[in-house]
């Protein structure tokens, strides 16, 4: 089956861009064919490092209602990952809801999946249920738990409307964990446009920083291998996975 990863997190600074960065150098690094979509136009993060990402915008303006839909042609020959701008919930939500995309993607064969990406603050929570309580079991999602950003979510794990909709949705939900990558780190990284397999990374980084990236990129692997979600042939599994989780802390 096809799948439309969309990327997620509705605020911006929460690292969508990160992550779907580290997600399509998976997807390079296990062989995997897929489609790009930097739907940023402002500032497109990721299409700076994959030059063959594909442009999309979610518009109101009448002459632009159509500029998403390359995201479905797309995802009916391979897998597509979604790389989506901060603050464009209405607009993704009016482009399924008028298109009645979950329903053509089931007619043809594909799913969506939105990979939220949070960052532990109330609005990027907030937000998060908005979209588990628009969608319900009609899309899946996996909660993405940017340690980057916070490294306790012990808080949330007490809170019970987030373990209301663990239990309601096991079978479309799931939870991961993103590790967090150093900001100097990092700095190096972007500031030289290096891809995360660029041969220039040996070379030029410390040594120290080169242990960490790729701590950080094989911690991360596993957090997107264990949904299953990038599994041929398989559905993604039912229930948080534990070991995955804890395996970053």
């Amino acid at each position: 089956m096809a799948r439309i990863h969309l990327i997620d997190g509705e605020k911006g600074g929460v690292g969508k861009s990160l992550f779907a960065r580290v997600m399509v150098q998976y997807c390079i690094e296990n062989k995997i064919e897929h489609a790009l979509i930097d739907a940023d136009i402002t500032n497109q993060d990721v299409k700076r490092f994959y030059d063959y990402a594909v442009d999309a915008e979610f518009s109101e303006a009448l002459n632009k209602g159509n500029k998403a839909d390359i995201i479905f042609e797309l995802a009916r020959e391979k897998a597509v990952i979604v790389n989506l701008p901060a603050n464009v919930f209405p607009l993704v939500n009016n482009w399924v809801t008028k298109g009645r995309l979950l329903d053509v993607a089931d007619k043809y064969g594909v799913d969506v999946c939105k990979w939220f990406i949070c960052d532990g603050g109330f609005e990027s929570i907030e937000l998060f249920y908005q979209s588990m309580e628009k969608y319900k079991d009609k899309m899946l999602h996996v909660f993405v738990r940017n340690l980057g950003k916070t490294d306790d979510w012990s808080f949330l794990e007490s809170e019970s409307k987030y373990q209301e909709l663990k239990d309601k949705y096991k079978k479309t939900l799931q939870v991961i964990d993103f590790p967090l990558l150093y900001p100097g780190d990092r700095y190096f990284i972007d500031s030289n446009k290096f891809k995360f397999n660029d041969p220039q990374i040996e070379e030029k980084m410390p040594i120290m920083s080169q242990q960490r990236l790729m701590t950080f990129l094989e911690d991360s692997y596993l957090q997107i291998a264990v949904t299953e979600l990038w599994t041929p042939n398989k559905q993604p599994k039912k229930a948080e996975k534990e070991k995955a989780v804890t395996s970053t802390k």
